[in-house]
């Protein structure tokens, strides 16, 4: 039988974070896409997302690009909605794709678990 692990609060707030940034960015998909309230309500589910990232942390690193690929795309699509200019929103993507992938650490856990990956 496997063991089964016990959730921290943080993390099991973490994933409550998680199914409700998903829902709102969902919602905000199907609720009047291209609009403002749209819009705003896409960077309120990336902001939800974020602070699932930072407390779910998950030592699985496609997990973690997933996620912050979710929310950055939230983020891209509120710039987008608001500026209607592929150039800030391509930006305005990668700086907070930079600025994720910097802040949680990713890069860290990708240098220590890389001994750990096959060769081939």
């Amino acid at each position: 039988m496997k063991k089964l692990r016990q959730l921290t609060f943080l993390q099991s707030f973490g994933y409550l974070a998680l199914l409700l940034g998903l829902l709102i960015e969902i919602y905000a998909l199907f609720n009047g896409l291209g609009s403002r309230l749209s819009g705003d309500d896409m960077f309120g589910g990336a902001v939800v997302l974020a602070l699932a990232i930072a407390f779910i942390h998950s030592q699985k690193l496609p997990v973690n690009l997933i996620l912050i690929t979710l929310s950055t795309l939230g983020f891209g699509y509120f710039t987008f909605i608001h500026t209607q200019a592929w150039l800030w929103t391509i930006i305005l993507a990668v700086l907070v794709a930079a600025f994720m992938i910097y802040f949680f650490g990713l890069r860290d856990d990708v240098r220590r678990n890389q001994s750990e990956w096959f060769h081939f």
